[in-house]
């Protein structure tokens, strides 16, 4: 169970068909989630339609890149990936999001994997909740590796994921499995765990950030 402020989750609603004009109309309301923590919209992005729960968390994943970095430091990448597993259901969106931006001077990039085994060169891996019934074996397999793993499947942090998304009050939210993240020698900024809806476990002693 997480622990920490109470929350209430629902089950994901799939978004309704949008094209690229819709995608392109991430609005005030998700400036305003991303303002809880401490993240700005791309200004490229016309405030002309109403986001979808999705877009939000498309938003989201972009933005916790600039706040996680290895405990060692990085090795050489030509990029930062961003990777999709399961049912893609933030579309056009988080490669619209994504397009021309850049974490640590790396390019983003948007990756749809088949399975975890594919995960190889992924930054951040988004395990959709479709994939609940393969989720406990998928972490397992990600247990080495320094991917910063993030899904809506409930549960997640319980079953050793590192950050959940949640509904609170129908605003998406999320909450951060910091033992999980220690284990795969992660650091995520206290900037981003001070407006986390709950944390699990403490981040390792002396972190500067």
């Amino acid at each position: 169970m997480v622990t920490g402020k109470k929350m209430n989750q629902t089950s994901p609603t799939e978004p309704s068909p949008r094209g690229h004009h819709h995608c392109a109309g991430i609005t005030r309301r998700i400036a305003a989630s991303l303002l809880v923590a401490a993240v700005a919209i791309p200004t490229s992005f016309a405030q002309t339609s109403k986001p979808t729960e999705y877009d939000v968390k498309a938003a989201y994943l972009l933005n916790f890149g600039k706040f996680v970095r290895q405990a060692d430091g990085q090795g050489p990448r030509a990029s930062f990936d961003i990777c999709l597993l399961g049912h893609d259901a933030m579309g056009q969106t988080i490669d619209d999001l994504a397009a021309n931006q850049a974490i640590d001077n790396l390019p983003v990039h948007v990756r749809r994997i088949p399975d975890v085994t594919q995960t190889k060169g992924c930054s951040i891996l988004f395990i959709s909740a479709d994939e609940d019934d393969h989720l406990r074996e998928d972490l397992a397999i990600l247990s080495s590796s320094d991917v910063l793993t993030v899904s809506d499947a409930p549960d997640f942090l319980d079953r050793g994921g590192m950050i959940q998304f949640v509904l609170i009050q129908n605003h998406v939210r999320f909450a951060v499995n910091l033992n999980a993240v220690n284990r795969a020698h992660l650091v995520l900024s206290s900037e981003l765990l001070r407006v986390a809806s709950s944390v699990i476990g403490k981040p390792p002693t002396g972190d500067p950030r």
